[in-house]
């Protein structure tokens, strides 16, 4: 599990308020890769920081009443034969591995807290927090482990506690709760049908905020947002609640497409979310300016430095998050800051005149002729998304260009260029396929790629979780798994 994903399966599993995973070793893997490379990472630090947070929540569970009377399905008290607490282990371990135990694991478990009981000499609930402690290091609880049988509908598919397991972690980064499990344990996740009943009923679920604030969060850049600053000095309007505003707004924006209903086709020209912190960013748009994703203040602030814009963020960040195209610096070429290309240490205060700079050289100018126009289409919108005219030092901004053959004015012009090359790719069904797999694509995805984004029709984010979820890759245990 991500740190993400740990919080929430403890937050939904034991009911506690905290959030032992903020506290876990960080490690340099960025967006889906923090997904796919998680095991790779397991260093001695984080392992015990496992078994710390394993201590401490199980304290936190028991010592609340609500918290404990949910783990204790019945009283371990009662009778000497060990049978209640072999069910509270049955229950517990059904959720925390998300799967039944098997009759060994049951015994281990149960030969535990009889250990507890005797050697150590603990209450019967004592012994039982023990053992939820003890379940919460088990790697079957912090990997998503898929080995169990094959379903029995078919050879080589996922049981139903494993769809169920991927179901609930692409949706809500978190484990299945009580109708998915009874679902996996009727055999009833099986069918195109079924799944697709089970997306529209998760994604309805507050829960669902975690797939707006991960899966696009990690694709988009926009989970950054808490931790990036602007420099409110030249920009007072700048603080803490504007910025939760733009993640409130940003993460509105993508439920629209998701349960809002609203087709991906629009992504590029859909109206903004209104938001009353926001408002003076928008106060100085001239009519018609401002609309879809390219001129969300979260997308124009994140893809800024602290203290000007920067066009070659915005490009780049567009090219390779939005249409999947990846833009590395030619090897071995060291390129300058902006003001270092000419000598010049000064504070950037026309960032277009300084980008000429760099495209003066041929070692910079294969990737800026290809970024710039994008990028400077956008520099009408300041570091924090505030609409602007002028520099700061009084010149004034042209965000005209041409790209693929097209002149424009300004991004307003430039967005039908890009519509028409973000519709003929599949780089949402990439990035989607992706996080719910956890792994890239390989050779033989590319096929099945085609078919996802070619049934998807650029309908809603929703119908393309859809077009995933049913997808053999998603449902099919990949070759060389099993026992």
């Amino acid at each position: 599990m991500t740190a993400s994903e740990y919080n929430s399966t403890v937050a939904h599993l034991l009911g506690t308020s905290q959030r032992p995973a903020d506290g876990f070793p960080a490690f340099g893997a960025k967006g889906f890769d923090a997904n796919v490379s998680a095991l790779s990472n397991l260093s001695p630090v984080l392992v015990q920081g496992y078994y710390d947070a394993a201590r401490d929540l199980a304290e936190d569970a028991f010592s609340d009443e609500a918290q404990r009377a949910k783990i204790l399905v019945c009283d371990p008290a009662q009778g000497a034969d060990g049978v209640c607490a072999r069910e509270i282990i049955e229950r517990f371990g059904l959720r925390a591995f998300r799967r039944p135990l098997d009759a060994a694991e049951v015994d281990r478990y149960a030969a535990q807290y009889t250990n507890a009981r005797t050697a150590l000499e603990m209450s019967p609930v004592q012994a039982v927090q023990h053992v939820v402690r003890t379940l919460l290091t088990s790697p079957h609880f912090l990997l998503r482990i898929e080995l169990g049988p094959d379903s029995a509908r078919s050879p080589g598919a996922l049981n139903g506690y494993e769809v169920a397991s991927r179901l609930s972690y692409l949706l809500w980064s978190s484990l299945p709760d009580e109708e998915l499990f009874d679902a996996a344990e009727a055999d009833e996740l099986a069918t195109e049908g079924e799944l697709e009943q089970q997306v529209d009923r998760m994604l309805a679920d507050p829960k669902s905020a975690a797939f707006f604030q991960n899966f696009f969060g990690q694709w988009l850049g926009t989970r950054t947002l808490p931790s990036h600053n602007a420099d409110a000095t030249r920009f007072p309007s700048w603080n803490d609640e504007v910025k939760d505003a733009m993640l409130e707004q940003v993460n509105a924006y993508f439920a629209s497409f998701t349960t809002g209903g609203r087709p991906w086709s629009e992504f590029l020209t859909a109206p903004h979310p209104e938001s009353k912190l926001l408002e003076p960013l928008y106060t100085n748009d001239p009519e018609g300016g401002r609309e879809g994703f390219l001129t969300l203040p979260a997308f124009l602030t994140l893809s800024s430095r602290a203290d000007r814009t920067s066009p070659t963020s915005r490009a780049k960040t567009i090219m390779e998050q939005l249409f999947c195209v990846p833009m590395a610096p030619p090897a071995n070429v060291d390129i300058p800051e902006l003001g270092a290309a000419g000598g010049d240490e000064a504070p950037v205060l026309n960032v277009r005149q300084e980008l000429e700079k760099h495209r003066a050289s041929p070692d910079c100018a294969s990737c800026h002729d290809v970024l710039d126009p994008i990028g400077l289409s956008l520099e009408n919108f300041d570091p924090i998304g505030a609409y602007r005219t002028a520099y700061p030092n009084g010149d004034p901004i042209d965000a005209t260009g041409v790209y693929g053959g097209v002149t424009f004015q300004d991004i307003s012009g430039l967005v039908p260029a890009l519509m028409e090359a973000a519709q003929s790719g599949t780089c949402p069904s990439e990035q989607l396929f992706s996080y719910a797999l956890r792994r890239r694509p390989s050779g033989e995805d590319r096929t099945r790629l085609k078919g996802i984004t070619a049934r998807w029709g650029g309908g809603t984010v929703a119908d393309l979780v859809k077009q995933v979820v049913i997808s053999e890759a998603f449902r099919l245990r990949a070759k060389g798994e099993g026992r």
